[in-house]
């Protein structure tokens, strides 16, 4: 890790990615699930997703969700 915040966003983003892809949290907005990990605000949130994963919260989401 290249410090502790991203040691620290690697499992809030694993607690977001689990959230994002549940069923039934479908109805749950992303801003909530970003809260719920431990991010302050949707900006770091979105930029920290995108960089691990490629793919932004909601397109990931919908992915997800496709595949349910």
């Amino acid at each position: 890790h290249r410090n502790f915040n991203a040691y620290v966003n690697g499992f809030r983003l694993d607690e977001a990615r689990a959230a994002l892809g549940d069923p039934a949290k479908r109805d749950l907005p992303i801003l909530t699930i970003a809260l719920d990990a431990g991010f302050q605000s949707i900006g770091p949130f979105n930029r920290a997703f995108k960089a691990a994963t490629g793919r932004t919260p909601g397109e990931f989401r919908r992915e997800k969700l496709a595949d349910s």
